[in-house]
């Protein structure tokens, strides 16, 4: 319902004759006005609602009531920034729900609990609450990553993962910082009746998750392998293609860069990169974009990290797809992080070749890697130009395609190649816009007739009959004209 809606809803409760009702409907109407805060005044309306639900629904009369509440409450004060408030509410409404209310909602009340004692500073408590919400979410059944996970494969390891996973990002220092929390149990409403087994994989994963970030913060080897034993068990527990689960797995592979860092015997960074990967697969651009941006630019430190043929450009190019998403305005801390990374990569690549600029080094990983590597890296350029407004998207066009025309040119037939075959696969307005780029970049060029050929050759070879027509002619109405 509408905030509009609810809203109406209250107004047709008397609270003379009905204060339960009017009590839940208040509750309810607070609940929505907390979500949808856009300002201080939303979260002060909030809590004066759930001041006066409280004292109706006393903790004598109806405990499990009072409790959810609180919990809003709670939610509340943390939103504003109040985190010992906000600590103190979840600590009553744990205990008020804990006797009374099922195992789900105690569970969802202690990992809010968890999650307050993790944001207070205080990562002991939190893990000692968490303990207790996986024991009550599993039956008290011991999970794998209450064992040391020494490496991938070992006791640790949940085994056979679903495509799910979760968590924070690494070091502060150099890392666009933590992603928001992965508990999903902000929403406070202990009424709904989710389905049992998704709301009991979703919990785990929550409690799985909050457990790890809250190991990861205290810092030892110990804590940062058990705390991936934590992510591999949420990974199991959660629906594959859910925000929790793309969190999932960039913790994994936080804590795998971590340890990395420290030269802890048996990670590497490959670790980290098919984590971070992994990651990306659930967390798009469009649908997540700023756990998308943080995924990327972690990549880009697994990237250096790992140092091999290419990894530079690799990580030059996850960076500057991160960057393009956080807005100084809104992300500063992360803008500049992600800023920092940047330049240091393009230092580090311009000591070779202090003339090439970004796109080179881009284009010539495009030109040097493999087939399979080459498609995705332009498929995930082409889908983010495609995501921009019309002048966007043809800068972002003209800078690929031109970087790419720079190449030899055995070199930009391989790419050329590569790229008519997914702009086919892309949305229309992407490949009008390419086809108007590639005929205005090989005019500019200097050896046009040449780029012509090669052109004309790579759509023969590549597309089929009606491609090859819907092609030629979208070039030739920008003045192309066939060899």
């Amino acid at each position: 319902m509408s905030i509009k809606d609810l809203n109406a809803a209250l107004a047709a409760v008397s609270i003379a004759d009905a204060p339960d009702e009017w009590a839940l409907a208040a509750y309810r109407l607070a609940v929505a006005r907390s979500e949808a805060a856009g300002l201080p005044e939303d979260i002060d309306l909030a809590l004066g609602l759930l001041d006066k639900a409280a004292r109706i629904l006393t903790a004598d009369r109806a405990p499990v009531e009072h409790g959810r509440v609180v919990t809003a409450a709670a939610n509340c004060h943390r939103a504003a920034g109040q985190a010992d408030r906000a600590l103190e509410l979840f600590e009553r409404a744990a205990d008020l729900i804990a006797p009374r209310a099922p195992a789900a909602e105690h569970a969802a009340a202690l990992i809010n609990l968890g999650l307050a004692h993790c944001e207070a500073g205080h990562p002991e408590p939190a893990i000692e609450v968490l303990d207790r919400a996986v024991s009550l979410m599993t039956g008290g059944r011991k999970q794998p990553s209450d064992t040391d996970a020494s490496h991938p494969g070992a006791a640790g390891d949940p085994g056979p993962v679903p495509d799910a996973s979760a968590t924070d990002s690494e070091d502060s220092s150099r890392d666009p910082g933590p992603v928001p929390d992965a508990s999903a149990t902000d929403s406070e409403d202990g009424s709904r009746d989710p389905g049992p087994v998704d709301e009991a994989g979703r919990l785990l994963g929550a409690a799985l998750i909050n457990r790890a970030q809250a190991r990861q913060s205290l810092g030892r080897d110990e804590d940062v392998r058990a705390a991936l034993g934590d992510y591999r068990s949420a990974m199991a527990a959660l629906p594959t293609s859910s925000l929790q689960a793309g969190m999932a797995a960039h913790g994994s592979g936080a804590a795998a860069l971590e340890l990395c860092r420290r030269g802890v015997s048996g990670w590497s960074a490959d670790d980290a990169v098919d984590a971070f990967e992994q990651s990306l697969s659930v967390l798009g651009h469009t649908s997540f974009p700023f756990h998308h941006a943080v995924a990327r630019h972690s990549l880009a430190l697994a990237f250096e990290m790992r140092g091999g043929l290419g990894d530079l450009a690799r990580a030059l190019n996850s960076a500057h797809a991160s960057l393009a998403v956080f807005d100084p305005r809104l992300h500063a801390a992360h803008w500049r992080t992600a800023h920092a990374t940047l330049a240091r990569l393009e230092d580090a690549l311009g000591e070779g070749d202090p003339s090439a600029g970004r796109l080179i080094h881009v284009a010539r990983l495009l030109a040097a890697t493999d087939e399979t590597e080459r498609e995705q890296l332009l498929r995930d350029r082409l889908l983010r130009a495609a995501s921009l407004p019309p002048m966007g998207m043809r800068t972002a066009l003209e800078a690929l395609i031109g970087s790419v025309a720079a190449l030899d040119l055995d070199d930009y037939r391989e790419v050329l190649r590569t790229l008519v075959g997914v702009l086919m696969e892309l949305p229309e307005q992407l490949l009008e816009a390419a086809c108007d780029v590639l005929c205005r970049v090989h005019r500019d060029h200097d050896s046009t007739a040449v780029l012509d050929v090669t052109l004309d050759a790579v759509i023969s070879d590549r597309l089929f009959g009606p491609q090859r027509v819907r092609v030629r002619d979208l070039l030739e109405a920008n003045g192309w004209v066939r060899p």
